[in-house]
């Protein structure tokens, strides 16, 4: 993610710069006075200033809305289950190019949008459906859900979605 021209700084040291040369695991930058510093790549983060004129040109990133099945149960109450699948592969065109935490973030965020959405429709019920990894999502999922107070979550049919998935349930 970091490239030459870019606005750094070195975490625990008041040194910041703009990158001249990636070298390997290594990062060469000049700070505001043209001195040349090089450090590991793990002791560097991107600068947190926004440098809007950088970012200009660049297209936004292309967003699907989630794929979702809906059911009826009877025609006066029309959707009153809701299927959001957050694969990263099913919300967004180029997922290879995301790292760990914009993915978590645009999962989050869909997340966050189906709730309240299902929440405006007053609908019934919602399952999250958050696959099977290393748990993070589920426990980001779980924190989310504990903020809203009409809401009532847990794991939905383990026989229908393999543990893989959150069924909330509007109060």
């Amino acid at each position: 993610m970091l490239k030459i021209g870019t606005k750094i700084k070195v975490i625990d040291e008041n040194i910041t710069g703009t990158i001249t040369k990636l070298k390997g695991e290594y990062i060469y930058f000049n700070d505001s006075e043209g001195f040349e510093y090089y450090f590991h790549v793990s002791e560097i983060i991107k600068d947190l200033s926004i440098d809007y004129d950088e970012y200009k040109d660049e297209e936004p990133n292309s967003f699907v809305k989630p794929k979702f099945k809906t059911f009826r149960k009877s025609h006066r109450q029309p959707y009153l289950i809701r299927e959001i699948d957050l694969h990263i592969e099913n919300l967004v065109e180029k997922a290879s190019l995301l790292d760990k935490n914009e993915i978590l973030t645009i999962q989050l965020d869909v997340a966050r949008n189906e709730i309240e959405r299902a929440m405006f429709e007053s609908q019934i019920r919602l399952i999250l459906i958050h696959g099977f990894g290393k748990g993070v999502l589920k426990q980001e999922l779980t924190n989310l859900l504990y903020r809203y107070t009409n809401i009532e979550f847990y794991d939905a049919s383990f026989k229908e979605y393999h543990g893989d998935a959150i069924e909330v349930r509007y109060i």
